[in-house]
This record gives C-alpha cells, structure tokens and sequence, in this order.
C-alpha cells in the first residue's frame, strides 16, 4: 500500500535548515547562489531517497557530481 503522506508537509519550512537536519554527519551542507551543495561523506549512511525527495518536491535542478573520490549533491532553484 502507498504511504499517503505528502512529500511536503510544511511548504514554508526553511529547505537548509531541514537538509542540515536530515543529512547530520554524513555530509556537508553549504548554500551557493541561492542552491545547495552537499558533501556526501559517507555514502553508506547517507539519507540520498529523503534528500532528493526534499529537493525535487520543492523544484530544484539537482545534479550529482564526483570530484576525485568524493561526491556532491548540487541543487539549483
């Protein structure tokens, strides 16, 4: 059965704050023009279905990224 909740429960919530919380320690959060970049340190334990759900939801262009061995999350409004 589908879960019903909608993936945006409080439209006014502040995106960063919300990513900060759900991503924790296992990566970076910085704010850039207005987007985010997220470190992703442990790719593991890394939230990667919850963030992109907060992301795509609220209409951001998401990329992902690898410089060397470490991979980023790239969100542009």
């Amino acid at each position: 059965m589908a879960d019903k909740t909608p993936p945006v429960i409080n439209p006014s919530a502040d995106v960063g704050e919300y990513l900060a919380l759900v991503v924790g320690e296992t990566g970076t959060l910085q704010e850039a023009m207005g987007g985010y970049r997220i470190a992703v340190h442990h790719t593991g334990a890394f939230p990667w279905d919850e963030v992109f759900k907060v992301l795509l939801y609220r209409d951001f262009r998401v990329f992902v990224t690898r410089r060397k061995a470490d991979l980023f999350i790239e969100a542009q409004p």
